[in-house]
């Protein structure tokens, strides 16, 4: 059963194995009961001082040593709470709380005075002493009126919002705003620092969702600092910080940060919560989630020595593995390539051969072959006709190339052979240009005929020649544009003589090929995520210029069949959900290719929400993702960065200014600075390694056994 929780109530628990939520509503109505029970209670807050000095944008707090000391430490970004409610009246005056984040420190008004009499204690026992070694005079005794005086210090500190409580249909609710609508003079206000349950309920605090669900799962825990000393002796670094699972899902999520600093990591806890969350969906009659997954580095696909477990142990019944050299030995493994001979892979053929034509510049030819359709039409037997005659030419091109030629036909045990229409009389023409006979075997009758892949240059050769010559039978045969585009490919000339690269094109094509592949990989990736399997892309093996073209052959497919179901007038709860996961993505969405509206990977970024498409794109380089990108994206995943420049970048969304110096100091695995789309500040986060736990999870949803560790 999904929960659902509504507004911005704060979550009653939240279970540690990472199970659904139970959002039960605090049932307490009156005034302030809410937010002493949640907030401000002994059990989940520790007073640490006052304010001092406030406005509506920053707060001076006034605090002490030995309280800094007795809640477990201050560090730099803890959230404090102000609130100038009279707890102990019978009707509290206030009901407001705010929320307040330590950015630095501040002077107090005296403190000047303070170090001034610091300063000549130690001038007296320096002037005074039988032994002036430092060791004597800095550690001289204060006298305790003077030590306590010089123990207070000043908290600066940003002022995120305002808790207080609203009564929604009867129901006494949490809500938070982004501002302050009042404030009373500083001497009134008390201030705590959240800890336990108090501090949970903050860092999962969540702004209404209308329109979407709501599930929180757990992340990962606060984590205010490197230095952890403290927190974990306190127990503070054990408070849990849980999200929406729902915000990352059809929303664009970037994970910035440096290599090897977690963000694979979280990508996964992201994709196996988003499975959890499909299954769900699938049992209650939903459509599932399908997720593609496209791994450069083949970390995805492969067990990782430093997680405990793979995204493959969630089953492999729910992932598929498309990689090169899959043998089909293993049916979750599927082989990455092209059958470039296999009639139902044209269509993916003909796009990567356009593609690469385009690098020799713009030709008549090159032009008409990416236009032209080299598919059968079904009811149309003269288009049906000519596309056979296209392919011929095509396949003897790649022949010509050095392609291997599949020893059986795609899918079949017998041999394999290229089927062509050809007039009987035409044929005999062509075997005495030849040489020999045998090369046409009947197929159907109706002038459809198979040639073997041995004899097919032989016979587009020959063709040629005749058509050269004049022959009437050959002008008819190739007078059709899919044959004349085709043509300069296997000749290596086009408009008469004139030389062109034609074959020697496709040679950069030759680690596409796989004469095993039965299905074009772009079909049946999207086949599998309409089932809502994880699909893993491995591409760690090929060389750039394999990875771009076959990342955008499956990413364009994908859009074309998204945008026909969605121009379809299909209904919205119908519409497949996907989402893709991408590394690199200062290469695929830099500002200047932005510019191009035809790209595939600028398509996506533009099309991805109306086509029910979600996105997690990870980067180091924040500055090369184009601006459109970054505004449009929902939810910030953020750990290491090594200069200002990213940083800079990086400060103008959102408050992450705030934490640039963090940022770039700390390079602690998993420490990141978090903003969903339903929360209404950054949280500091130490993300949850990804293990068992999240695996078993995942298969319990789908109704599987847990494994064992």
């Amino acid at each position: 059963m999904q929960h659902v929780r509504p507004r911005g109530a704060l979550p009653h628990e939240v279970t540690n194995e990472g199970d659904e939520l139970v959002t039960e509503l605090i049932p307490r109505a009156g005034r302030g009961s809410l937010l002493e029970d949640v907030l401000l209670g002994t059990a989940n807050s520790i007073r640490i001082g006052a304010i001092h000095r406030l406005d509506y944008h920053e707060a001076i707090v006034l605090t002490h040593d030995r309280w800094k000391h007795d809640a477990g430490g201050i560090p730099q970004f803890s959230f404090l709470l102000a609130t100038a409610r009279d707890v102990a009246a019978t009707d509290p005056d206030d009901d407001e709380v705010l929320l307040l984040r330590v950015d630095g420190t501040a002077p107090l008004a005296m403190e000047a005075d303070l170090h001034a009499v610091r300063e000549e204690s130690l001038r007296t026992a320096l002037s005074g002493s039988d032994d002036p070694s430092p060791g004597v005079v800095l550690d001289m005794h204060l006298d305790p009126f003077t030590k306590n005086r010089i123990s207070f210090t000043g908290l600066r500190c940003k002022i995120l919002g305002t808790f207080y409580e609203d009564l929604v249909d009867g129901t006494t609710l949490l809500e938070f705003g982004a501002d302050v609508d009042n404030f009373y003079a500083t001497s009134t206000y008390r201030v705590l620092k959240p800890v336990g349950a108090g501090l949970e309920a903050i860092a999962s605090f969540l702004k209404p969702s209308p329109g979407r669900p709501v599930q929180q799962v757990r992340v990962g825990t606060v984590r205010y600092s490197a230095t952890r000393r403290r927190a974990k002796t306190s127990g503070e670094a054990a408070a849990q910080v849980s999200v929406n699972i729902h915000d990352f899902i059809g929303q664009k999520t970037g994970l910035i940060g440096m290599t090897r600093t977690g963000k694979s990591n979280t990508a996964k806890t992201i994709i196996a919560r988003t499975f959890a969350v499909s299954e769900r969906d699938r049992a209650a009659g939903r459509l599932p989630i399908g997720q593609l997954i496209f791994d450069p580095q083949g970390e995805y696909a492969n067990d990782n020595p430093q997680d405990e477990s793979a995204i493959a142990a969630i089953g492999e019944q729910h992932v598929r593995i498309f990689q090169f050299g899959a043998d089909g030995s293993k049916p979750h493994v599927r082989p990455l390539g092209i059958n470039f001979f296999d009639e139902d892979q044209i269509e993916a053929v003909q796009g990567l051969i356009a593609d690469q034509l385009k690098s020799e510049g713009a030709s008549q030819y090159v032009n008409d072959f990416a236009d032209t359709d080299f598919k059968d039409v079904p009811g149309d037997m003269r288009a049906s006709i000519h596309a056979s005659r296209g392919r011929l030419a095509l396949y003897a091109a790649l022949v010509r190339a050095g392609f291997t030629v599949p020893t059986t036909a795609p899918g079949k045990t017998y041999a394999f052979g290229v089927r062509v229409n050809i007039k009987q009389a035409f044929r005999a023409e062509v075997e005495t240009h030849v040489g020999r006979s045998g090369l046409f075997t009947d197929r159907g009758g109706n002038g459809w005929a198979l040639i073997r892949g041995s004899d097919l240059v032989d016979v587009a050769e020959s063709i040629v020649a005749l058509r050269e010559a004049d022959n009437a039978d050959a002008k008819d045969f190739c007078k059709d544009v899919r044959w004349s585009s085709t043509e300069p490919i296997f000749t290596g000339r086009s408009s008469g003589s004139r030389g062109v690269r034609g074959w020697r094109n496709l040679l950069a094509l030759k680690p596409f090929h796989n004469p095993s592949t039965a299905v074009d990989p772009s079909r049946e990736i999207y086949a599998y995520l309409l089932e809502g399997k994880i699909v893993i892309v491995d591409l760690h093996v090929g060389t750039s210029e394999v990875v771009t073209t076959l990342s955008e052959s499956i990413t364009r497919h994908l859009l074309r069949e998204q945008t026909t179901k969605f121009t379809s007038g299909i209904a919205a709860d119908q519409m497949p959900r996907i989402q893709l996961m991408l590394e690199e993505a200062h290469n695929l969405f830099s500002a200047d290719r932005y510019k191009a509206d035809a790209d595939v990977w600028v398509r996506l970024a533009k099309e991805a929400s109306k086509l029910q498409l979600g996105m997690t794109y990870a980067t180091q380089e924040v500055s090369g993702v184009a601006h459109q990108v970054k505004a449009n994206t929902a939810n910030w995943v953020v750990t290491h960065l090594n200069n200002r420049t990213e940083l800079n970048d990086l400060s103008k969304f959102y408050d992450f200014g705030s934490f640039a110096d963090s940022i770039l100091s700390s390079e602690d695995r998993g420490y990141v600075r978090l903003k969903t789309l339903s929360s209404p500040y950054i949280i500091p986060v130490q993300i949850d390694r990804y293990g068992m736990s999240l695996v078993n999870e995942a298969r319990a949803a789908a109704g599987d056994p847990p494994l064992q560790r």
